[in-house]
């Protein structure tokens, strides 16, 4: 790599065959500014010495890109995060406070009012929709485990069911107590090359999981919004009327900002040149507009991750069987998560007798998967309040009775979103004693 040049160009990409890692040669670049370091060694290193703070190491070093002890986070990024943190928690709050006054003291339209006693007979005789919910969340997460074992078959020839499994867990926990659902693949890497995976391997697995997991919700965005717009499947018509127009704006919004990086995959494995010049005209006006402080660097990492993730996406495609498989099981996992909500709605007695089951089933999932796509840029962990909010419309217009549409909203939000944090904590703190005692009796082996 030379220092001395004007510009960035892509010549030539090599691929080293024991780790399955691509490397970018003769890349030049305006000024030395930075050094290229393969930073998911160091991160392996760090969490090595010190097993503890694995999560904190892993999401200061890969995602934020600090150290933990770097003394140049000073006193006022400390300030800006607390400010942050608090304005998140005010504004979830707002929009809890907002939906309980509405649905209890200001509920839209004329629904009808039930006591305590009707409501427990009512959820008496819907009772196994709630066990259907949490099937459909189990489904999600069997799914997840499933997809990433077609992956590693496809590339060690081995399942490693157990394995993959358990790092669907990780990947969904971290996933959402971060914004913008960035940090589960460090971890994903991590536990898959901690527990027998390669690391060439290990790396390539969640980046593939992952974009086939945004191909298949884009998907399933495109054709929702097609279906909502036309109302093929017959959409009541308080739904229509109750769900605004911004929501199409919304949901296009998302889907765009969802696809870029696949679709940037996809270029620059067909057109290279093309792929970088792309990203070097983003960066450069990103630069620019000052939104990227260092658009150099910007450049040179976003190039790399692309062709990465482009190069593990081209070898997995040589695998028909396992691609098909792959796609089938991503939209199989995203309808399992909108399926939570719709058997939500059906425990708090949404009927729509006209349409027949499956029908209902669908007429909802593009609602969800519509208002799922609206939120999907929102940076705030798991969308917080923006998914509340959204969400809550969809039970208004469902729920039949007053006072129940945020009952129903918030426990839709424990089996969407808390529970993946309640149950990969329980996990991740599990899993790390488990591996403390190993490690604890391997040295003990050792002394013997």
């Amino acid at each position: 790599m030379t220092k001395k040049s004007k510009r960035v160009c892509l010549n030539k990409i090599v691929v080293d065959e024991k780790t399955s890692e691509p490397k970018i040669v003769k890349i030049e670049e305006e000024s030395n500014v930075f050094k290229a370091s393969e930073k998911t060694e160091k991160d392996v290193e760090t969490a090595k010495k010190n097993q503890s703070s694995v999560g904190k190491q892993l999401v200061m070093t890969r995602i934020l890109g600090l150290q933990e002890y770097d003394k140049s986070i000073d006193k006022r990024q400390r300030v800006f995060k607390h400010i942050l943190t608090a304005v998140f928690l005010v504004f979830v709050v707002a929009v809890l406070g907002f939906t309980f006054y509405k649905d209890f003291f200001a509920p839209i339209g004329e629904k009808q009012s039930v006591s305590f006693g009707d409501i427990l007979n009512k959820l008496s005789g819907t009772w196994y929709y709630f066990i259907c919910a949490l099937l459909a969340l189990f489904f999600a997460y069997l799914l997840k485990g499933f997809k990433l074992s077609v992956i590693c078959k496809s590339q060690t020839g081995k399942w490693h069911f157990k394995t993959c499994f358990e790092t669907g867990i990780i990947g969904h926990y971290y996933n959402y107590v971060t914004p913008l659902a960035v940090g589960g693949q460090p971890f994903e890497i991590y536990h898959l090359s901690k527990h027998g995976v390669h690391g060439g391997v290990a790396a390539s697995m969640p980046i593939i999981a992952f974009f086939f997991s945004q191909f298949a919700f884009v998907c399933l965005g495109i054709v929702s919004l097609v279906l909502l717009n036309t109302n093929a499947l017959g959409v009541q018509k308080a739904f229509l009327e109750e769900f605004p127009a911004v929501f199409n704006v919304l949901a296009t919004i998302g889907l765009v900002l969802s696809m870029s990086m696949p679709a940037l995959v996809f270029t620059f494995s067909i057109f290279p040149r093309l792929g970088a010049t792309l990203v070097k005209w983003f960066t450069t006006i990103g630069g620019k507009l000052k939104f990227l402080k260092n658009p150099k660097k910007t450049e040179y990492k976003t190039l790399k991750t692309v062709v990465h993730n482009s190069y593990c996406i081209k070898k997995f495609g040589t695998n028909p069987l396992a691609l098909i498989s792959t796609i089938l099981i991503s939209l199989g996992e995203t309808l399992a998560q909108c399926s939570i909500a719709y058997f939500t709605l059906r425990l708090f007695g949404y009927d729509n007798p006209d349409a027949g089951g499956f029908k209902e089933w669908l007429q909802i999932m593009q609602l969800c998967i519509i208002l799922y796509a609206a939120i999907s840029f929102i940076p705030t962990p798991g969308n917080s309040g923006a998914a509340d909010l959204s969400f809550y419309l969809l039970f208004t217009v469902g729920v039949p009775f007053a006072g129940l549409s945020f009952t129903a909203m918030v426990l839709w939000r424990i089996l969407s979103y808390y529970s993946y944090i309640i149950i990969g904590f329980a996990f991740t703190t599990v899993n790390r004693k488990k591996d403390h005692k190993l490690e604890f009796l391997g040295v003990a082996d050792l002394e013997n």
